[in-house]
């Protein structure tokens, strides 16, 4: 009997109402939810359930102290009874679901991840690539390289020497191959064309006015003009009108580095023999195909590798420009012929990687329904967050692809690729379009892996050891983003100086995107910028020199700069960190969790090995915080500790420190205060015996001096006196 140990007055205590105050005296405390109820003396723990507040009321927290009450729980900050208000220990469950609801989040999530990435990689298709290298390697082999083309006459002879060779070749190869199957050109053992080659020019009219003023501006010039789509030819031309322009449906625009050149244009298909191949261009260089009036000449043919399933559309691209530039580029893009459609599927990769596909779009449509319900939830807050826009822009691309990836099945079957080129070899299958499709929907796929594997970052933050290092560079994101702001507009500043004072000299700075290309590629030394020291030494010599101290000196070291003083910050909240802060914990959250069931399920199957773990730590764990407390076994000591359930409530020990606090407890708590105080006084007087000793050396010095200047003076003193007696 008597006063409890924590029912003093003042902050920081416990008082009780003049209704409880003889309960609380004379019994003991227990939890109850996040507040605490008196037990009388000589009533059972049982018995307090029925009993409920009528005999003893309850102890909550209430502004540093402890308010028992009649009836309900007195809300913090001295609000009436009844009033509803957030216990600690609701907190704390709100707290553990959230890490629960976050930990399925990622075990979902990642297991999203698995899904796709197997799914691409089981679509990748490693022979495409040696079939693409295949075809480069005929192509140039050839006497005449692609990029010593200078005029339209040279693509005759890129014809003859390095096409015809490269497709036509008659070895034991093909003529193996054709023994095999007369269906289809062979280009070897192993490849074959499908159809004939196309060669396809886009050319312009002769058109008045060239003529520059205001110099010639009364004659009249005629000239063939750069490309453009009121000066492309349309009309026949040649011999007899042989020549006339056709469309391609199949076909897509070329963006070149002079024009965008239409589908269409003049054709010629070039026959699956040699010796009338050759007789054919011939023809076309006699009777003047290509011309001055050419602006883009496209070499198109597709290849089927029967070995890999795999088909490659190659469309070698040669310009012409107005002022007599060339510029030649080559577009291979492969396609498996799984791409075709479920009924183009080998085996079973296959089919799983179909199936793995099914179950990406699958889970879109789970994660899709999760974002509107948190559009409902969070309402217009949901569109600030930056990792939801970046769910929406990756389940829409992922939308894309499987809708592109549909088109690409449904026209595939309208297609029957190859069936025409059975009965006529020389007919020219227009398949650049839907390769193009194809590569499409692996762009997407490989933006989306990018997107994805990013998005990594968002739930390795919650990951203990990981998560430290992510928030750090997260909060150098502050910094960082303006910076890297700074940074673009400076770039854009040097990309208009560069474009303007050499676009007219150097063909890679001629517009601003290619200037701005051409800096970025500076930035990473790919390129070096000493071109434009070599025309203008001194204005580029000072255009180079600042690019480099901006880019180089500066922003680098800005850059460590802000990793720097983001790891600060970073250290500095992680210690003032509480201990019984569990916020954004779910993998800790999870691990307790399944420590929780474990010990419910043994209390339940297994009591005997349930208490010869858990009674033996509690029973340790209460001998050292106060070994007083094991005198009686029976005493009130143990009465205080609450009693194992079966349902999900928190324990005490979780909370952190929130159950009742033992004697000991106390006791250490007042111990660490009075050092912590005793520590701070230390250290002051330590301050103070510092400062005393350097005031003390300071007047040691002075003294010294005051001597040293008493000598002096009477040395002087002594000098006058000497000196007047002398004269005297």
């Amino acid at each position: 009997s008597g006063p409890h140990p924590f029912a003093a007055a003042g902050g920081g205590t416990m008082r009780a109402l003049p209704a409880a105050r003889s309960a609380a005296a004379s019994g003991v405390l227990i939890p109850q939810g996040g507040s605490y109820r008196t037990r009388p003396s000589g009533v059972s723990l049982q018995d307090v359930g029925a009993q409920g507040g009528a005999g003893g009321g309850q102890l909550v927290p209430a502004t540093g102290s402890f308010a028992s009450g009649p009836g309900d729980p007195v809300k913090p900050g001295g609000a009436a009874p009844g009033a509803q208000h957030v216990t600690i220990k609701d907190k704390i469950a709100e707290e553990r679901r959230e890490n629960l609801l976050e930990c399925r989040s990622m075990c979902v999530f990642f297991t999203f991840l698995l899904v796709f990435t197997v799914a691409m990689l089981l679509e990748a298709t490693p022979s495409s690539a040696r079939l693409a290298d295949r075809i480069r390697k005929r192509l140039d082999g050839g006497s005449i390289p692609l990029e010593s083309i200078s005029q339209t006459s040279d693509v005759y002879d890129y014809l003859e020497q390095v096409i015809v060779p490269g497709l036509y070749d008659n070895n034991t190869d093909t003529n193996l191959a054709i023994g095999l199957s007369p269906y289809l050109h062979p280009i070897d053992v192993y490849n074959r064309m499908v159809g004939g080659v196309r060669v396809r020019q886009t050319r312009v009219q002769y058109m008045p006015g060239c003529q520059m003023s205001p110099l010639f501006s009364e004659y009249k010039i005629m000239c063939y003009p750069d490309f453009a789509a009121d000066s492309e030819a349309t009309t026949p031309f040649g011999p007899d009108l042989i020549y006339s322009w056709q469309g391609d449906s199949g076909g897509s625009s070329y963006d070149g580095y002079y024009a965008t050149y239409p589908a269409g244009g003049y054709t010629q298909l070039l026959p699956t023999d040699v010796n009338a191949t050759m007789v054919k261009i011939q023809e076309m260089r006699t009777s003047g195909f290509l011309g001055p009036w050419t602006r883009a000449v496209f070499i198109d043919f597709v290849v089927w590798s029967s070995n890999v399933g795999s088909y490659a559309v190659v469309t070698i691209n040669i310009e012409f420009a107005g002022s007599s530039r060339v510029g030649v580029h080559t577009a291979l893009l492969t396609m498996a012929s799984r791409s075709l459609g479920p009924s183009e599927f080998a085996g079973a990769t296959d089919w799983v990687a179909f199936f793995f596909v099914i179950f990406v779009m699958l889970f879109v449509i789970y994660f899709m329904t999760e974002e509107v319900s948190e559009i409902k939830k969070a309402g217009m807050g949901y569109f600030f967050d930056g990792w939801n826009a970046l769910d929406w822009i990756n389940m829409l691309l992922l939308l894309a692809s499987f809708g592109l990836r549909c088109y690409v099945y449904s026209s595939a079957s309208e297609l029957d690729i190859g069936k025409a080129q059975l009965t006529d070899k020389e007919l020219f299958p227009s398949l650049k379009s839907f390769a193009q499709s194809v590569e499409t929907v692996k762009l997407i796929n490989a933006i989306n892996a990018v997107l994805l594997w990013g998005k990594c970052a968002k739930h390795l933050r919650c990951i203990p050891g990981i998560k430290d290092l992510i928030r750090t560079v997260w909060r150098a994101l502050d910094l960082f983003v303006p910076f890297i702001l700074m940074l673009a507009i400076a770039c854009v500043g040097f990309a208009v100086a560069y474009n303007i004072g050499f676009g007219s000299t150097i063909l890679e700075l001629s517009t601003f995107g290619s200037s701005l290309v051409y800096l970025c590629r500076a930035y990473i030394r790919d390129v070096k910028l000493l071109e434009a020291y070599y025309i203008m030494p001194e204005f580029g010599a000072f255009l180079i020199l600042v690019f480099y101290v901006v880019f180089l000196l500066v922003g680098v070291n800005v850059l460590f700069a802000i990793l720097a003083h983001a790891m600060f910050q970073a250290k500095e909240e992680q210690r003032k960190k509480k201990e019984d802060d569990h916020k954004d914990e779910p993998v800790e959250e999870f691990v307790r969790e399944v420590r929780r069931r474990v010990r419910r399920f043994l209390k339940r199957r297994s009591p005997k090995l349930y208490k010869m773990i858990y009674r033996r730590r509690k029973k340790k764990k209460t001998l050292d915080q106060d070994p007083s407390e094991a005198k009686d076994d029976d005493g009130a000591a143990e009465a205080v500790l609450p009693d194992d359930s079966d349902d999900d409530s928190v324990e005490p020990s979780e909370v952190g420190g929130l159950g009742l606090p033992s004697k000991a407890d106390l006791m250490r708590a007042i111990d660490q205060m009075s050092g912590a105080v005793l520590s701070e006084i230390s250290i002051v007087g330590i301050e103070i015996r510092s400062e005393l000793h350097d005031v003390c050396e300071r007047v040691a010095q002075m003294m010294m001096a005051v001597e040293e200047l008493t000598i002096r003076t009477d040395a002087v003193r002594l000098e006058q006196e000497e000196y007047l007696e002398g004269t005297g």
